[in-house]
């Protein structure tokens, strides 16, 4: 409430700080402030919290939008594009784990079960004479090893080649999720030539077209288990040297690696993988978004709203005042005003109902700015168009 006061001091229903400042500010400090500590309380979300927590939450969608108070609290979280605190919360309170190894539920966000995590930095990290970034690739008969990855719509693959006299002696290839990321593919065909590589006992250069792999290896503090044991093998070895090569130049050992993982791809089953931090990260908020979808769908206020905006979103609709009004109908209305008992008719000065639809295509009073008026079939589609016509959002 303390954050609340302060919001009430800079910003009114039609003055203050701009909108997306305001939206801005909800999200950087009363909500990280309401979801202090979420790990010690946020799995055990009951009716009554979420209750509560759409109170507090609701007063600061008010200012943000500068609604009608009586506007229902889904609408507002809806047109704002902001989760109901109590996902936010449970969100926040699986992403204090230091990893997660699945998340899989039709009514709520379950806390993942925790893996074993220990940040153990190499001692004497000097890779640097050990990977380079120049292109500086001539072909020979010497030993190389080239390394790709690669994702299609069938799946992601990973492999390896070792060429010598420009013929291929030994090869690998994996096929792992199609959820795993390419970067995570081309770490591991990396880390695969690497063990293969630390048994020739004799210099060896290692050829990936994968920048971001090289850079994360030689980053001390990533925290990507795949990349660390990748450094750990490199100090073990110091006759294996990692080198760039640009994609798609023709190379022979390139093309070879290219070829084995796009065959790997159609042919074998994928093994498993362990999923990176971010991917759990976007099933988290994407498992919060199913849920958020869910209740808009079956709640019981915002029924008007919702056949304008039948999809929630993480992305502002950047509605004005005078829109929400418009699409929720709570407004300086006489419709509006005689459902609250304000006043004792619903007629306009014209004659007619005065609802937002009235004034916007019938009105005489409002002749100027009058919209061509929809068949009653055709009504819903009519709102979504001028909705998303930005001349007819300023006529509106």
């Amino acid at each position: 409430m303390y954050h609340y006061q302060h919001l009430r001091r800079i910003v009114g229903k039609i003055w203050g700080i701009n909108k997306n400042i305001r939206r801005l500010l909800y999200k950087t400090v009363i909500e990280r402030t309401l979801c202090h500590g979420a790990s010690a309380w946020g799995h055990n979300m009951t009716s009554r919290l979420q209750k509560k927590l759409d109170s507090i939450q609701r007063l600061v969608f008010l200012y943000i939008t500068g609604a009608y108070r009586t506007t229902p609290t889904a609408a507002l979280q809806v047109v704002t594009c902001l989760q109901p605190l109590h996902l936010q919360i449970q969100q926040g309170a699986t992403h204090l784990h230091p990893t997660f190894s699945q998340l899989y539920s039709a009514q709520q966000i379950t806390r993942a079960k925790a893996v074993e995590f220990i940040f153990t930095p190499p001692p004497n990290f000097l890779l640097h004479n050990q990977i380079s970034f120049i292109e500086n690739h001539i072909h020979s008969r010497a030993n190389a090893m080239y390394t790709d990855g690669s994702n299609t719509d069938e799946g992601t693959g990973s492999a390896y080649c070792i060429l010598e006299n420009y013929g291929i002696i030994a090869s690998w290839q994996g096929k792992i999720d199609h959820s795993n990321s390419v970067f995570e593919s081309e770490i591991l065909a990396i880390r695969m030539a690497i063990e293969a590589a630390s048994s020739l006992h004799r210099p060896i250069k290692i050829w990936t077209e994968s920048l971001s792999s090289l850079m994360a290896i030689l980053n001390p503090k990533s925290h990507h288990s795949m990349v660390r044991e990748i450094q750990t093998l490199l100090l073990s070895h110091r006759h294996i040297n990692l080198r760039w090569l640009k994609a798609h130049t023709g190379y022979l050992g390139n093309e070879c690696a290219d070829q084995l993982t796009k065959e790997v791809i159609t042919k074998v089953d994928p093994f498993l993988l362990r999923k990176s931090l971010s991917y759990l990260k976007s099933e988290i908020k994407s498992a919060a978004l199913s849920i958020f979808q869910d209740n808009w769908d079956n709640g019981e206020t915002g029924r008007s709203t919702l056949d304008i905006v039948p999809r929630v979103s993480n992305k502002p609709v950047g509605w004005s005042r005078e829109e929400i009004m418009f699409v929720t109908g709570h407004g300086p209305f006489p419709s509006y005003l005689h459902r609250f008992n304000l006043r004792t008719h619903d007629n306009c000065s014209c004659g007619e109902k005065g609802d937002p639809i009235h004034y916007a295509t019938k009105c005489r009073f409002t002749l100027s700015w009058h919209f061509q008026i929809p068949t009653a079939s055709l009504k819903l589609q009519w709102l979504k168009n001028i909705l998303t016509n930005n001349l007819s959002r300023t006529q509106l």
